[in-house]
């Protein structure tokens, strides 16, 4: 899957009384950015058949008061036998913000279990273009 960048506007609720992002919310902004990324780039076996195992930010900056939009690039990062990693890269005004990984795991069709990444999946995972 080749990087892909998606606006994400902010909400009132997402800031703190310190009058920047909370750091809970940077994981709201990755997940709006990574629903639309799953809909649109991602393989169709895969869409409804995913969950999150693992989510982590490292926090390089702040989003102050005012920003009305983020900039959220996501990459596949790895490939597993079940799982993939996704990287955000989170900007506010040009400036890196955030980086967010994301380990999803792909279930079976009752949703009830993990199953292997197929042959294909794999390939349109880790393909650049």
């Amino acid at each position: 899957m080749q990087p892909t960048t998606v606006t994400v506007q902010t909400r009132f609720g997402d800031f703190d009384v310190f009058n920047h992002v909370n750091n809970v919310a940077f994981f709201a902004l990755m997940e709006s950015a990574r629903v639309e990324v799953v809909r649109t780039k991602l393989p169709k076996t895969l869409r409804g058949h995913l969950m999150v195992r693992h989510a982590s930010c490292d926090y390089e900056g702040e989003i102050r008061g005012g920003v009305r939009s983020v900039d959220i690039t996501i990459c596949v990062e790895k490939v597993g036998t079940s799982s993939f990693t996704l990287l955000h890269e989170i900007r506010a005004e040009g400036n890196l913000v955030g980086l967010g990984r994301v380990v999803m795991v792909a279930l079976d069709d009752q949703r009830r279990a993990s199953r292997p990444l197929s042959d294909d999946e794999r390939v349109q995972l880790s393909a650049d273009g």
